[in-house]
């Protein structure tokens, strides 16, 4: 029977969910010792993936991405990440910040299903479109 590295990822979570970080460091060498007799080694990456997904649903994180023109000073990011907080319900956001110089200006927030784009070359795009007709 092939494991998933889903089934994987689910494994180890709840063998290290109530682990101190020795312990975790045990079950984490036993662990990859059971992916190498398994001849699975090389879904390490995916069930790195997978785990992740477990542990910040289980953990009330949410991984949101900012995209704007140039760097948010940190008032901006603390009302970004309180946003995300407050729509989301998360515990804590971890909000990764990208630099994209195409948008102009404004941001675009991206985090669970949702993507908010306020890009100002958004606008101009919906300005233009609003003018064709």
């Amino acid at each position: 029977m092939k494991i998933t590295a889903k089934q994987y990822a689910e494994s180890l979570y709840q063998v290290v969910k109530d682990k101190n970080n020795s312990q975790i460091k045990d079950v984490i060498n036993n662990f990859f010792s059971i992916l190498t007799q398994n001849n699975d080694i090389t879904k390490a990456e995916k069930i790195a993936k997978e785990f992740k997904k477990i542990w910040n649903t289980e953990q009330g994180i949410i991984e949101a991405e900012v995209v704007s023109a140039k760097e948010l000073d940190n008032k901006i990011i603390k009302l970004l990440n309180n946003y995300i907080t407050e729509s989301s319900g998360a515990e804590k956001v971890i909000l990764n910040q990208k630099i994209n110089k195409n948008i102009l200006g404004g941001v675009i927030i991206k985090f669970e299903d949702k993507i908010l784009d306020g890009s100002l070359r958004m606008k101009l795009e919906e300005l233009k479109r609003e003018m064709v007709k």
